[in-house]
């Protein structure tokens, strides 16, 4: 923060508005956008496109009922951030919402309202834009895979009371890897933590195959990265 400029603070203290940070604003959007995979190990993700900028994003992701989802990395192509790579459950598909924020990179072009720049004239805040609120923020711990069989593990569920059809970010990444070798042979599997919308005030945060490979391996493995996980609840109205 600086000695001298704008400072903008909520009933408990928190700051929304100053004249140093950029803050973040949406920049671009999706509805029914198909996530397919199709359970290729190099491409069982679908990239959705964003505008090329070193800005980076935050994607939010709206579930369906039907599949898992999650946002595992965004892609870069040189100094730009210009894709947000999805998966869904290996050889299915489930359709989204999505929506990218970042740094106000132009001004809304409103004729009236207020426009806050830094130092160095980058945009921090432009009140004909729109800003997503933090609703509730859930820790979730759940037990890693364990059948080697089957495309799902462990899940929680999480109610928000007070908030309809959200839009979420959950975070830090996540993978599991399990196989069998002889004398009992599974195929491998290879999962990621997402959601997936049960009601309009419920989602479950649970482990799905990313990919299956068709073969069996001749080698065990059960093994990963299964971190506590955040789940946030975002308020984009």
């Amino acid at each position: 923060m600086s000695d001298y400029g704008l400072l903008v603070k909520n009933n408990i203290g928190g700051i929304q508005i100053d004249s140093t940070y950029r803050n973040l604003s949406l920049d671009e959007f999706g509805t029914g956008v198909t996530v397919t995979n199709n359970n290729n190990v190099d491409s069982y993700w679908t990239r959705i496109a964003i505008t090329a900028s070193p800005l980076v994003p935050i994607i939010l992701v709206q579930p369906n009922t039907d599949y898992f989802i999650t946002v595992p990395a965004y892609h870069k192509t040189g100094s730009n951030f210009d894709g947000a790579d999805m998966v869904t459950v290996a050889t299915h598909s489930t359709s989204i919402g999505w929506k990218s924020y970042r740094e106000n990179r132009v001004a809304s072009g409103d004729n009236y309202g207020l426009l806050v720049y830094n130092p160095g004239e980058d945009l921090c805040f432009d009140s004909g834009k729109n800003y997503f609120k933090i609703h509730s923020v859930h820790s979730i711990t759940i037990g890693a895979p364990s059948d080697r069989y089957s495309d799902y593990g462990p899940y929680e569920d999480i109610s928000h009371s007070g908030i309809s059809d959200p839009y979420y970010i959950l975070s830090p990444s996540s993978f599991w890897l399990l196989a069998d070798d002889p004398p009992i042979v599974s195929p491998l599997r290879a999962y990621y933590i997402g959601i997936k919308k049960l009601t309009s005030t419920s989602v479950r945060v649970g482990w799905f195959a990313r990919t299956i490979l068709g073969s069996p391996v001749d080698y065990t493995i059960n093994d990963g990265n299964n971190p506590t996980m955040k789940l946030i609840v975002c308020d984009v109205t």
